[in-house]
């Protein structure tokens, strides 16, 4: 009796030994030769320190025409003459609320006094990743043309530099 209770002993103690195996941490494919699979164990979240980011669409194709016109349309007098006025439109996309601003470099003696603004006082953009229109604009005037080496309907009198900068939050 005393070895049939040790038989029965050892075949309990084999069958644990079994379901411990068996335990959903580590699994076993089938006979020899096994693996072991791999188990999901943990899902964590990924971020990213995106910051700011602000484009302008085929900038290297943009350029800005100025245009003999009347002294009066661009609001100065016969004392200014001769005056010119061009704009170009661009479009840029930001993911953050933009305020654009533009400089104008002059190049050789042509250009005496400019201004440089933008259609409606309109230079920022929402900033929600989507393409947004603005348009800026070069004044002229008291230009000194005769300045000029020889005519031509794109004489380079100066480069337009566009810049860019989120609104003052005020802290």
């Amino acid at each position: 009796m005393v070895k049939k209770s040790i038989i029965a002993l050892a075949v309990v103690a084999l069958l644990v030994t079994v379901v411990q195996a068996d335990d959903p941490v580590i699994k076993r494919d089938g006979d020899w030769p096994w693996t072991y699979k791999a188990i999901d164990l943990c899902i964590m979240p990924v971020y990213m320190d995106v910051g700011h980011y602000v484009q302008l669409k085929e900038c290297n194709k943009r350029e800005l025409i100025l245009k003999q016109v009347d002294c009066e349309s661009i609001g100065k007098g016969g004392d200014d003459f001769p005056c010119y006025s061009g704009c170009e439109e661009i479009e840029v996309k930001a993911n953050f609320p933009a305020i654009f601003g533009g400089k104008l470099s002059k190049i050789g003696p042509i250009l005496k006094d400019t201004s440089v603004y933008w259609t409606d006082d309109l230079n920022q953009i929402n900033g929600g990743g989507d393409w947004e229109k603005l348009e800026v604009c070069i004044d002229a005037w008291k230009a000194e043309i005769w300045k000029a080496s020889e005519p031509d309907d794109e004489t380079h009198v100066g480069d337009l530099t566009i810049n860019v900068k989120p609104p003052d939050t005020g802290s």
